[in-house]
């Protein structure tokens, strides 16, 4: 029968970043996830716990998928960073509600006249579409933990103080093991940069860009283009992309010697030794003294934001995580705010002979303009305290490892449960949109390394039992939100992707951060010359074609692009061209092909990502050269069984109770088959079914 009503009246949409299916099922079956396993047999899900993803599958298009159940070639938001018409060397974040061509869902539900929240949704949800009193919208400016972007104020750094240490200095990348560390920074290497900038243009030309994209995306308040950036990267001689780098964890590591007390406005205690914390970029001095205890062994320290306080920010102990308060500038408002920090003492000597300690991000607590409404910053954080900041730690530390990188997000997910609770449970919410990011961003320090390769610091048992420590806190988290189903809450649980592990090598071609020169230019499409000051740039004059971000080529077209050479005349048997030599192009140690599938723009609307809004060519890297997501389909499979699928289990009223589901629900199937449960309009532009087949009455 076709319903007027729905079948439920509440629903909590889950999202989580990344959530493998794959990996998943080996931890339910290993009786390491019990909540994912209740869930799974308190409603429907395929066997393998698959959800036929749509591409590219990266993070605000398949989002977007899921808030809208329209493809990117609808919705319009075609890739993590976007490309204006006719400017082929630029790319601005794609994460925005102002690229969003296509109906939001929760726009329908608060409309209809539920309460509505959509808590940190990384696409198309920011800033509010809808003015409805309904509606409820905290952050969504970038991934990583809430605020990621738009709260940051100061980057994750290692501090080093010892007696041997001579003169301050400060190192701003290395891959470092916490052993390693001796005093002495000409003893540690700093890491070489991962990609080369490219200039194809003066910065006075990128401003100018800048200015006429806010007209085109809009302005809503200061972070509405906090994340336009010039994604120009040049990747031929580099080892890695800047996606593949993330697992290497290259962060800024600042030494300073101790020295006697002096100038101090409170007491100093006695054997106590100064030093300081170059925070922010080595351009934040913080006073800090190292005390002793009641035996003489030194094992705290005073965090100071200047001598002239009487009493320290925070005193941090030896091997405990610690929230430290302090003062800084908000990177996106450019203004004064309060901020916090974690540190952790990582490695004391009794003595005091030396100290190493881990900071993280710096975290404005002040800033209210990603929240809407804004009385929602208040309440959750007197209640909750501040959300905390994520790391993008590597792995060639295991004390980072846990007790830095993962203890933050077991503080992420408890202050995000406790929130959503609240939201639910004191605010009358009806319909929560939800997203953690806690996979995705945690994979990307340890994905590549499941597998053990030249490089790998540790072995793939001890990178899998990292991955088991990620998903035994999901499912934690998952676990916190089952009672609410015997409240009359829908459940669903759902990724937009999940994370590959490669079997091969890395080539230098779909990376999604900008222009991706190398095999373009072993192909010759691409051209490059060199400017008056040594930098490498495209020369345009040359230039045929560019292939830019995760998985598009474009034709450096006549009468469309700024410096366009090719004739449309010619256009389509240059595609052609190109398409066979991608398919040509071989890794030159296995002699596999790279590229496992390119299409024109025409065929790609096959997978939803053709059309106005996309390149000229599509492609699809092969499972064995994908980085970790973004550049394959979203079937690949890889090492350990590592898959770049998306996950979906779904329970609650209306969903048939321990039900395996035959076939394939899609990424596009989602937002549709929420809508039915609810009795709430399809988004408009829908190009998704509802999953007639979970449910518990006919449709």
């Amino acid at each position: 029968m076709l319903r007027s009503k729905g079948l439920a009246d509440k629903m909590i949409l889950l999202g989580i970043d990344g959530m493998d299916p794959n990996l998943t099922r080996k931890f339910v079956d290993e009786g390491k996830m019990p909540n994912t396993k209740k869930l799974i047999e308190m409603g429907a899900a395929r066997k393998d716990l698959v959800l036929l993803g749509g591409v590219p599958t990266i993070t605000p298009p398949m989002w977007a998928t899921l808030a809208t159940g329209a493809y990117p070639m609808t919705h319009g938001i075609v890739d993590f960073n976007m490309s204006p018409k006719g400017e082929l060397d630029f790319t601005y974040s794609g994460i925005y509600s102002t690229s969003c061509k296509a109906e939001q869902l929760w726009n329908i539900t608060a409309e209809a006249g539920k309460k509505t929240l959509v808590w940190h949704w990384p696409g198309a949800s920011w800033p509010p579409s809808s003015d409805s009193e309904n509606l409820m919208v905290v952050d969504g400016t970038s991934p990583g933990a809430l605020g990621f972007s738009a709260l940051r104020a100061d980057f994750e750094m290692l501090a080093v103080a010892s007696d041997i240490t001579k003169e301050p200095a400060y190192l701003p990348g290395v891959i470092v093991k916490l052993d390693e560390i001796k005093g002495d920074p000409s003893e540690v290497e700093v890491a070489p940069p991962k990609w080369t900038p490219i200039y194809p243009r003066k910065q006075k030309h990128f401003d100018e860009f800048k200015e006429a994209l806010k007209n085109e995306v809009g302005t809503f308040n200061d972070y509405s283009v906090g994340n336009l950036m010039d994604f120009r990267f040049d990747f031929l001689d580099s080892a890695q992309s800047q996606m593949d780098s993330l697992a290497d964890g290259a962060i800024p590591v600042s030494y300073t010697p101790f020295t006697e007390p002096s100038g101090w406005a409170g007491e100093v205690p006695e054997g106590a030794k100064e030093f300081t914390l170059a925070c922010m970029f080595g351009k934040m001095p913080r006073p800090c003294l190292l005390l002793k205890n009641e035996e003489g062994f030194y094992d705290r320290v005073a965090f100071y934001t200047s001598k002239e306080q009487a009493e320290p920010n925070a005193v941090i102990q030896k091997d405990v995580l610690t929230q430290v308060p302090d003062v800084g500038i908000n990177f996106g408002t450019k203004k004064p705010c309060r901020l916090y920090r974690n540190m952790r003492i990582m490695d004391l000597a009794d003595d005091g002979s030396i100290i190493k300690i881990w900071i993280s991000d710096g975290m404005d607590i002040d800033t209210k303009a990603i929240y809407y409404p804004q009385w929602i910053h208040d309440e959750v954080y007197e209640r909750f305290g501040y959300p905390a900041p994520t790391s993008l730690s590597g792995c060639h530390d295991l004390d980072i490892m846990y007790k830095c990188a993962h203890a933050q997000w077991e503080q992420a997910a408890k202050w995000q449960a406790e929130s959503l609770k609240y939201m639910l449970d004191e605010k009358g919410v009806d319909v929560i949109f939800s997203h953690y990011h806690g996979p995705d961003l945690e994979g990307h320090s340890y994905n590549k390394y499941l597998k053990q390769r030249d490089n790998s610091p540790f072995s793939e048992e001890e990178m899998m039992k990292r991955a088991e420590a990620t998903y035994t806190l999901t499912d934690w988290y998952i676990g916190q939100f089952i009672p609410y189903i015997e409240k009359g809450y829908v459940l669903n649980v759902f990724s937009d992707h999940a994370l590959i592990c490669r079997e091969g090598d890395m080539h230098n071609i779909a990376d999604n951060y900008g222009l991706n020169v190398g095999v373009m230019e072993k192909l010759g499409y691409t051209v490059m010359t060199t400017d008056e000051d040594g930098h490498r740039m495209v020369d345009w004059s040359k230039t045929r074609a560019v292939q830019q971000r995760s998985n598009s080529i474009y034709v450096n077209l006549k009468g469309r692009d700024r410096y366009g050479i090719v004739d449309p005349a010619d256009k389509y048997e240059l595609e052609e061209q190109i398409i066979t030599d991608l398919y040509g192009y071989r890794d030159p140690v296995t002699g596999k092909r790279v590229v496992s599938l390119a299409l024109h723009n025409k065929d790609a609307v096959l997978l939803g990502v053709g059309g106005e809004y996309a390149a000229d060519i599509i492609f699809f890297l092969h499972d064995d050269y994908n980085f970790d997501h973004g550049e394959s389909l979203s079937t690949a499979v890889g090492h350990a069984n590592t898959t770049t699928s998306p996950i979906y289990i779904i329970a609650g009223p209306g969903v048939k109770e321990n039900y395996e589901v035959q076939g394939y629900i899609r990424e596009v199937d989602v937002a549709p088959t929420a809508a039915v449960l609810l009795g709430v309009d399809i988004p408009a532009q829908c190009e998704g079914a509802p999953a007639y087949q979970i449910f518990t009455e006919k449709l």
